[in-house]
């Protein structure tokens, strides 16, 4: 399954523990857009956003997790040819 993971720091901080931790949530994972991830896993929307909270400072902080499922034709957007091709082939 694919998720996508968008997320705000409001804070001035290092965000390198958090992308260890979406890089470390699934299988395979695409990142271009600054603050939005797509990763390939098999855990839930609750067990990736357990891994991810800690990383998250509530109340300043926001984080979204939601199932992709772009099998079903409905995708648009401007992003290089490699970010639907990576789409494309891990969203089976």
């Amino acid at each position: 399954m694919l998720y996508l993971i968008t997320y705000s720091i409001n804070k001035d901080k290092d965000h390198t523990s958090l992308h260890n931790a979406i890089k470390n949530a699934g299988e395979a994972w695409w990142h271009y857009i600054d603050t939005t991830w797509i990763i390939k896993t098999t855990e839930s929307a609750t067990e990736i956003s357990n891994r991810l909270l800690p990383y998250i400072e509530k109340p300043d902080d926001s984080l979204l997790v939601i199932k992709v499922d772009p099998s079903v034709g409905n995708k648009q957007g401007w992003l290089p040819q490699k970010a639907w091709d990576w789409i494309n082939e891990n969203g089976h």
